[in-house]
């Protein structure tokens, strides 16, 4: 599903000043000499600065001399203005490795003049150079230090536009859940009053609707993410957004694509196509996207020629600024389309771009990373020259790497031993089709305890146990004592003698064994979240239910459930069952 990425806000303090002029692309000897040796230096900022919504390459040009008299004078302040704006320059100019190195060491001036409001600037943007060249899980740690500084500082004018990004990138991570409780906060903290105000407070809206939409979508919540769309669209159109109603109405098509409603479907991605191609923007994603959407309708309307031609169409729109998930789509439907009506050669030509683009990216991530690997290295060698080599740190990094490795390795081996013993035990146990009974001693150690008393107690409380008594939220030992007519004391020790637990390690046992069986025997059961199991078997939190999962059995409850469901899926198989 498409998503609008809400503009990253660059705090750029604009501030006129006449009389100076780049000439062409170069700079002029005097503008040079003003800009290394100018001095008032508000006069200098004032004068760089108005060129960056004029001309970008000549304002790259001037930022990269005040860099060279930062450095000369060893000012951190020019250094950490010529950095920003750098930063800012190449990211518009779509050179986001530069964009992240100057980002980059923009935050880290930032840190050396104590000013936390410039560390967040240097990493918003190199946020949005991570984010912009699809490097999603480096966006998302420079958004998560900038939500940590917000929360540290109370830095709360970037709190919003932190929170909408975070989301988006875990929406583009799948990570749903998380996405979805970003966005949500972020909408709440727009609800406010003071924040209705802001000149940017559609675009924010927009975005956080539009996420929250996306995630209920990703998440199979059809209708509460068409709930979103339609929210949205309504709010798009009173304000005349064209680009917000184009995208909600991709977003409610492929929400009803997701419904099987093709025809539903289809009305709302004629209408976004139709917008599209008003605004004359033949190269649009959005074009892409609306295409393949109305190709997966005829597709699934057995419209093979009309889906083919769709296709071919949207082979000619493929250019770098795609998302990589929507090419992968389309790849899929090409192969799908073209072993319908036995054409190879759309199958081919697909899966041939898609692995272009993908060799692409990954060219593009390796350039980035080495080229922050470069600028840390340098960083290291500035600060260790005096103590010492190069050589000896790779070394001894090299050494702790591979040492550490091979602990994690047989740690990890021999976790998984424990973990196969255990489950098997667990299993071979539940198969057992009886539970042996306790032998019940002659005498109590109790002088006020009877024989005939505890009989009539256990048998009492194993009928009470047919009942699934344990599964309420209530259970406890009061309300046990209470259903078989005795009182707490005497259950407790009852409990304590006989079973050889408290009373809580008895429900807790009763509940797993619950549990264990119900997973084994129950396909509806298997496709519970982890919350709904904890609250089916009466507790209050997933965490008490992993807790009390582990004591009993010594495996994690995430652990134990894949091994049983991958363990189904493969004995259906074998018998040529669906699971």
């Amino acid at each position: 599903m498409r998503v609008i990425i809400t503009p990253i806000v660059f705090i750029l303090l604009l501030i006129s000043h006449n009389g100076f002029a780049f000439q062409d692309n170069n700079i002029s000897e005097n503008d040079t000499e003003f800009i290394l040796n100018g001095k008032n230096r508000d006069s200098v900022e004032s004068y760089l600065v108005q060129f960056l919504n004029k001309d970008l390459d000549q304002a790259e040009l001037g930022y990269k001399k005040y860099l060279e008299r930062g450095v000369k004078e060893k000012n951190d302040t020019i250094q950490f203005w010529a950095n920003y704006y750098l930063a800012y320059v190449t990211y518009k100019n779509k050179e986001y490795d530069s964009a992240i190195e100057y980002g980059t060491n923009t935050a880290e001036f930032g840190k050396k003049l104590d000013n936390e409001d410039y560390i967040v600037r240097g990493l918003f943007i190199t946020g949005a150079a991570y984010q912009d060249k699809r490097d999603r899980k480096n966006a998302l740690k420079q958004y998560l230090l900038i939500e940590k500084i917000i929360k540290k500082y109370n830095l709360t004018q970037y709190e919003i536009d932190t929170l909408i990004s975070i989301g988006q990138i875990r929406i583009r991570l799948n990570q749903n859940e998380k996405a979805l409780a970003s966005l949500q906060k972020g909408l709440e903290l727009l609800q406010k009053p003071t924040h209705k105000l802001d000149a940017r407070y559609n675009a924010k809206y927009l975005s956080a609707i539009q996420g929250i939409g996306v995630c209920y979508y990703k998440m199979g919540n059809y209708d509460e993410a068409l709930n979103y769309d339609y929210r949205g669209l309504q709010y798009a159109e009173e304000h005349d957004l064209k680009a917000y109603i184009i995208g909600f109405n991709l977003n409610i098509g492929e929400a009803y694509i997701g419904k099987k409603k093709y025809e539903k479907a289809l009305s709302y991605l004629t209408i976004a196509k139709s917008d599209i191609l008003k605004e004359k923007k033949k190269n649009d994603p959005d074009l892409f996207t609306a295409n393949l959407h109305i190709a997966t309708c005829f597709f699934a309307q057995e419209k093979y020629v009309e889906t083919r031609e769709l296709l071919l169409e949207n082979f000619e729109h493929l250019k770098e600024n795609l998302e990589i998930e929507k090419i992968k789509e389309a790849s899929d439907l090409a192969k799908k389309c073209g072993e319908k009506l036995n054409d190879p050669d759309l199958q081919f030509k697909y899966s041939n771009e898609y692995n272009k683009i993908i060799e692409s990216l990954y060219q593009n991530e390796n350039s980035a990373q080495e080229k922050l690997y470069d600028h840390d290295i340098k960083n290291l060698e500035e600060q260790n020259q005096d103590l010492i080599s190069k050589n000896t740190i790779y070394i001894i990094s090299f050494l702790l790497a591979l040492t550490l490795a091979i602990l994690t390795l047989a740690y990890n081996i021999k976790t998984k031993r424990k973990n196969k013993l255990l489950y098997e035990e667990l299993q071979k146990e539940r198969t057992q089709e009886f539970i042996p009974k306790k032998n019940i001693t002659s005498a109590s150690k109790n002088e006020f305890i009877t024989d005939k008393k505890i009989e009539n107690l256990l048998q009492k409380l194993s009928a009470l146990e047919k009942t699934e008594f344990y599964l309420n939220i209530d259970c406890n030992l009061y309300n046990t004592a209470k259903n078989i007519d005795t009182n707490t004391t005497y259950l407790s020790k009852t409990i304590n003698e006989y079973k050889k637990q408290s009373f809580n390690e008895y429900i807790n046992e009763l509940r797993i064994k619950y549990f264990r069986n119900r997973l084994n025997n129950d396909t509806k059961f298997r496709s519970y979240t982890i919350k709904a199991i904890a609250t089916e078997l009466g507790y209050g939190s997933v965490n008490t239910f992993a807790s009390a999962f582990k004591r009993q059995t010594g495996l994690s409850h995430s652990y134990y459930i894949k091994k049983v469901c991958t363990e189904i899926t493969n004995t259906n198989k074998k018998k040529g069952i669906k699971s």
